[in-house]
Order: C-alpha cells, then structure tokens, then sequence
C-alpha cells in the first residue's frame, strides 16, 4: 500500500512529524533516517519512499570499508548529537536565565514599590534570588553552569558561553539549526541516548539562590 493510500488514515501530527524528518533528512541529518525508520515501525505505518531510500543510503555508507573514520568525543552521528544536545540545552538555560535576569530587576522595583506589606521572609526570598541570578552574561554563564550540575550538559562558564555561541551561530543558518531538533525520547533511547528532559540532576532539590560554584 502506498503511502499517498494512508494519509487519511493517519494523524496530521504524525504527517508533521515526518515531514519534519524529512526535512532533516534533505538537511543531511545522520541520525534523521534511522529517526523516521522508527516512527514508522512504532505507528505501524509503511515506510515512505523518501525513508526508505534514505535509509538505504546511510545503511550503505555505514557498513563501506571507503567511509573516512573520524577520532574524538564527537567522531560518531550518535556523539556527534550528544554533543549538539548538550550545546541546546547550554544555549536554552542560558536564554531562559537572561531573560529571568531583567524579570528579577524589575521585580526588585516592585519590591520597593508595590510590595511593601510583603511578609518579610518572602521578600527575603526575593531579594536572595534577585543577588544570586545578577544582571550581566559573566554572572548568566556562571548560573546556568551551576544549574545543569549533575546532568551531560554541565560544564565551567567558558563551555557555556561557547555552546551559547556555537548554537546562535548554527540557527542563523536554515540548515545547520535542524542539528537542534530533539527526536522522540524513544528513539533516542533505543539508539543509547537520553533525551535532555530525562536527564535530571543528581543533587537533590535546593533553591537555586543556595547554588554555589
């Protein structure tokens, strides 16, 4: 049954899904054939063509004697990802902390202003938290290596500020910011790899303000 049969038997996310793989399939996504393979299988649907062929083609590259093998932490497809992931995750933490970092200035007004009758130990809360998260990138970086300790994505603030920059660099490129793209967990999982929101932290709970380096 051909795949232009199905399409009304499926689910439009599952066609999003797939054209989205598809894309980075066109975008030269190692990871991406094997990616739509499984979605296929695990929904039951014929493979496309465009999947097929695709993986096909990485199959065959894989197992040629001719294929250049690359050296070092990222010389694979699959640590190649890992590495990309820890770069997403750095650039998003980093993003999100900037962001938290004017939100909490302009919190700080408000506590001299609007929120005087604050009970005093939530405004000391407050204040804890606005000292902590600082205004500047130097303090930013310094943050979020702080709050990924104790998952694949830590490092010192140079990492962080490198990924940051690495990420930026690659999404202002319609082709390279596909390298981003978080697959299915279950996919990745059965490939050896764990998907950032199942990382987690080693260290138990504590308000972020109690970080230290």
């Amino acid at each position: 049954m051909g795949f232009d049969r199905i399409k009304g038997r499926i689910s439009v996310l599952d066609l999003e899904q797939l054209d989205i793989l598809k894309r980075m399939v066109e975008a030269g996504s190692e990871l991406a054939p094997a990616a739509a393979l499984h979605y296929c299988a695990e929904i039951g649907l014929p493979a496309p063509t465009w999947v097929v062929e695709a993986a096909s083609r990485s199959f065959c590259a894989h197992l040629s004697p001719n294929t250049p093998k690359k050296r070092g932490r990222s010389a694979g497809p699959i640590e190649r990802y890992q590495q990309d992931m820890i770069d997403f995750m750095r650039w998003d933490q980093l993003v999100q902390c900037r962001y938290n970092q004017k939100k909490l200035q302009n919190d700080a007004e408000l506590l001299r202003t609007d929120y005087k009758d604050l009970p005093l130990s939530e405004k000391q809360s407050h204040l804890k938290m606005i000292n902590w998260a600082g205004r500047d990138w130097l303090r930013a970086y310094d943050c979020v290596s702080m709050m990924l300790r104790g998952t694949p994505a830590f490092g010192g603030p140079d990492a962080i500020k490198a990924s940051y920059c690495r990420v930026e660099q690659n999404n202002r490129h319609p082709v390279e910011k596909w390298r981003y793209f978080l697959f299915d967990p279950e996919f990745l999982e059965s490939i050896g790899l764990k998907h950032p929101s199942r990382w987690g932290q080693s260290s138990k709970w504590v308000p972020l303000y109690e970080l230290t380096p």
